[in-house]
């Protein structure tokens, strides 16, 4: 018993070992079928149907992954899908059995199955069908990168501002009745009141600060997927060097403000870039929010989005925007902020370049 826990522990171990060493990144996502028999129950028949409906089972899985990617990676692994489903172990390892049940009355079999698919390798085999990947190494597509990481500084709220209105009229009925002795009138005073108003609700107001310890994390890790996807990233300061510092500042005003990053400014590096011969810029910030505590374990939670990035492509003529994404949000844990933030923003800048990397790929261009 001693050795079956040992040898548990170590193959646990390994495993971990592997992941972290090789970099590799995998999803869980569950998958679902039925299958019906015919004639009377049997054994051997509700096994055979049985592992059917554990195969379809997985392959559900992996569609449930596949309608999850963004737009720009599933047109080009639409492409090459066969492949990838003819050798479908290659990809994801899908052996246990959440729930199966066995209905004789219905003559049907049911089963939920849980699917753990390698990120890291399905993205190998999507890459190599661009026509980045077929390029020599001297002929790389250079890809400067224009990140900027703003942390929220404070957050002002408030409340709604309420205007009542009452409108007051006030009515006079005379009444007149012909008597034996002459005229008697009646007066009755009446009052109405009306009631009204409107409600005035202020955006709340949102200060940042730009950080660029967190700005180099970003381009540290989204540096490794471009590598890997074949293209060579450079630095974008570096690019436009003396005149990197007025334009910086123009865009930390702006982003500490609330605001994006300017066109005015933004143009004038595309000029810039194009005169380096760089092929590929992308802009982009990034938003870490405010620090949470998880209840289940009373560990520090730091959520960090990409609100948005653009990616350009320069050459002959006017730059092109190829596209923009956003709405990529990471919300991962720690024992403290540094570590939970630092968490959160390698999953994020990841999933944000290979986001881009499939974007250029589904223009089939390099």
């Amino acid at each position: 018993m001693i050795k079956l826990i040992r040898k548990r522990l170590f193959l646990k171990s390994f495993l971990i070992c592997f992941l972290i060493i090789f970099n590799v990144q995998a999803v869980e996502f569950r998958g679902a079928a039925v299958e019906t028999y015919k004639g009377a129950y049997s054994k051997k028949k509700v096994n055979e149907k049985m592992q059917i409906a554990k195969n379809k089972a997985c392959q559900n899985a992996f569609k449930k992954f596949v309608q999850g990617m963004e737009s720009s990676k599933r047109t080009i692994f639409i492409s090459i899908q066969d492949q990838i489903y003819a050798n479908l172990s290659e990809y994801m390892v899908c052996d246990r059995v959440v729930d199966e049940q066995i209905d004789k009355k219905q003559k049907k079999v049911s089963v939920v199955m849980k699917a753990n698919i390698d990120i890291t390798r399905l993205d190998i085999e999507i890459n190599k069908s661009s026509k980045v990947f077929d390029t020599k190494s001297s002929d790389k597509s250079k890809l400067a990168m224009i990140f900027f990481s703003r942390t929220v500084d404070s957050q002002r709220a408030f409340d709604e501002r309420v205007t009542n209105v009452e409108k007051k009229t006030k009515g006079v009925d005379i009444n007149e009745e012909e008597t034996s002795s002459g005229i008697s009138s009646t007066t009755t005073e009446t009052n109405v009141s009306e009631t009204g108003g409107s409600k005035l609700k202020k955006r709340d107001v949102t200060e940042y600060i730009v950080d660029d310890n967190d700005t180099t994390k970003l381009e540290a890790n989204m540096k490794e997927i471009f590598t890997k996807s074949r293209f060579e990233p450079v630095s974008g300061p570096r690019q436009v060097r003396r005149k990197w510092r007025s334009l910086k500042t123009e865009i930390v005003d702006s982003l500490e403000n609330g605001g994006g990053i300017p066109e005015e400014v933004q143009w004038e590096i595309e000029d810039l870039m194009a005169e380096k011969n760089v092929n590929y810029v992308v802009f982009a910030y990034f938003d870490v929010g405010i620090s949470e505590t998880d209840k289940s374990n009373g560990n520090t939670v730091v959520p960090v989005a990409l609100t948005k990035a653009e990616i350009i492509k320069l050459g002959n003529g006017d730059p092109v925007s190829l596209g923009t994404i956003g709405g990529i949000n990471e919300k991962r844990g720690g024992i403290n902020y540094d570590e939970a933030k630092n968490n959160s923003i390698a999953a994020v800048s990841k999933r944000t370049a290979r986001d881009l990397v499939a974007l250029i790929n589904s223009k089939g261009i390099n």
